[in-house]
């Protein structure tokens, strides 16, 4: 059967490596269903932009598996990595790429994740009204973006705590020019991806605070798919057999379209 299901292709995080996906990498496959992922380039690097994040994504995280493997794709994005990974799948769509005879992209997840329209000059920074979020202290001789008090915003809910307190030190700093860079066209609102995108909100979120999450997919005025979690920022670490159970809910959802 996993030789027929899409692969779920999982964009990390800024400052966060596949390690914090692991468990529910683990989770996923057990369930049948194929997982690669990856390190976006800006993490521990001041050197890339929100643009090469995003061909990162769609040359080493997409193509291989839709042109060389040839299997279809469900992104997981997660708090900054929608907004390279929104702009990777642009043209990848299920109804476009099948008139070529070639896998495609069924459908998009975001968890926690910012939801900027891009292609405007516009930057991550500007999306946050010119100030970096509260928790994020640039270091500019470094040009990296630090975060003193990882657990506080990203953490608090993980257990046990020892959990909570490796899964903090293993984060890197995030480079400035990810936050700094235009953001690329996101494709949430493409005709390709009408029905096939979705948004895990998470409730207790210390990072992106729910209320935020609720104005900036009611700010896109497109359809969604909206699940909820009671939890922080990282579910994939403090609840990750729940968020399973929903990106398979959501796997099957897309599939069936």
């Amino acid at each position: 059967m996993a030789a027929q299901r899409p692969f779920i292709v999982i964009v990390p995080g800024a400052s966060q490596s596949p390690a914090h996906y692991g468990y529910l990498t683990h989770i996923l496959q057990l369930a049948g269903y194929p997982v690669w992922t990856g390190l976006l380039p800006s993490v521990g690097s001041g050197d890339f932009t929100a643009e090469d994040d995003a061909k990162y994504v769609r040359d080493h995280l997409l193509i291989p598996v839709l042109d060389h493997e040839e299997h279809d794709v469900i992104v997981v994005m997660h708090s900054y990595s929608s907004v390279p990974g929104s702009h990777a799948v642009a043209g990848l769509g299920k109804a476009e790429r099948a008139a070529q005879g070639k896998k495609g992209v069924i459908g998009q997840v975001y968890i926690s994740a910012m939801l900027l329209k891009g292609g405007d000059g516009q930057t991550i920074v500007g999306g946050f009204g010119g100030q970096y979020p509260p928790h994020i202290r640039a270091d500019p001789p470094a040009n990296l973006l630090r975060c003193d008090d990882r657990v506080g915003p990203l953490y608090q809910d993980v257990t046990p705590s020892d959990l909570r307190d490796v899964v903090a030190v293993a984060a890197m700093a995030q480079g400035i020019p990810s936050f700094n860079s235009p953001v690329p066209r996101a494709t949430w609102d493409s005709d390709q991806y009408k029905g096939r995108i979705a948004f895990i909100k998470t409730l207790n979120d210390g990072a992106i605070p729910p209320h935020v999450q609720q104005a900036w997919i009611e700010g896109t005025g497109v359809e969604w798919k909206v699940k909820e979690m009671q939890s922080g920022h990282s579910p994939q670490l403090s609840q990750p057999e729940k968020l399973s159970d929903i990106l398979l809910e959501l796997a099957k959802e897309f599939e069936a379209l």
